[in-house]
């Protein structure tokens, strides 16, 4: 009796979450604000150097100047094109591959020792060698992105594709899928959300790739004005375009997001 007065009380229900009373998005500004105020204040009353931190407003309008006379647009193109290059041509490069050592075993077994071993070299290490292959032009900076991003999207692909069903993959069989339509029905979408993991990973690697490569041989870019305005002990608009190049990161890691959004409603 006492365990159908329960159920007749609802007691077999899982309780309904409470709503929080400040949502975590006015937390977050909250938090932000705190510490911009904080830092403000902290460097008007040079409680910090500012020879190394400056402060928020200082920051802000070194970051308005830069926005008014298109600096900020031309370097932030240079980076950008060479960034996209690279990203598009390892995403589509590391899903193929990636995709058919998954799919194709004996393909894998015989692809994986290689990719292991150059998968485990530094990447920012390579620059060096890209340089004196390529110079200083444009292609040295789509290749260091390519290899950045080309791993962790290969890397996906892979278990992404060897962890499919086995049940799927009978089922479809039975119902007479060829290999082609068996690989584009179940195989590619099962993969999906381990290969958006990947692009998502491998984008923000790029960014930090491109950024970090302009900062030692680029003659433009964001990662080559960040270099000048730190040896210049320039520290506002230092920070400033670290801000900028964050802010474009955060750009495209959201621009995945409502891709990945899209092509999981898809699946």
């Amino acid at each position: 009796m006492a365990a159908s007065a329960v159920q007749e009380l609802g007691g077999d229900q899982p309780p309904t979450p409470r709503k929080p009373l400040i949502q975590p998005g006015v937390i977050s500004f909250l938090i932000l604000v705190v510490i911009l105020g904080g830092w403000e204040l902290a460097g008007r009353f040079d409680l910090i150097n500012p020879f190394f931190f400056s402060w928020p407003s200082a920051i802000a309008k070194a970051a308005w100047v830069m926005l008014m006379n298109g600096q900020l647009f031309v370097d932030l193109w240079f980076t950008g094109y060479a960034y996209l290059i690279g990203v598009i041509a390892a995403c589509i490069f590391g899903s193929a591959l990636g995709l058919a050592m998954g799919w194709w075993k004996t393909f894998g077994q015989i692809v994986d020792p290689y990719v292991v071993f150059f998968s485990a070299m530094p990447r920012i290490a390579l620059y060096p060698v890209l340089l004196m292959l390529f110079g200083l032009g444009d292609m040295s900076r789509i290749m260091i992105v390519f290899i950045g991003v080309l791993f962790p999207v290969l890397f996906n692909a892979y278990v992404g594709a060897k962890q499919t069903p086995r049940l799927l993959i009978d089922v479809a069989r039975v119902f007479g899928y060829s290999n082609n339509k068996l690989f584009l029905s179940i195989v590619l979408p099962s993969s999906l959300p381990y290969l958006m993991a990947g692009f998502r990973t491998g984008i923000t690697l790029g960014m930090v790739l491109i950024v970090v490569a302009e900062f030692f041989g680029g003659s433009s870019g964001l990662g080559r004005e960040i270099a000048i305005t730190a040896t210049m002990y320039k520290t506002p608009e230092m920070y400033a375009w670290l801000i900028y190049t964050s802010l474009a990161a955060l750009i495209i890691v959201r621009a995945t997001d409502y891709l990945e959004r899209r092509a999981l409603a898809w699946t």
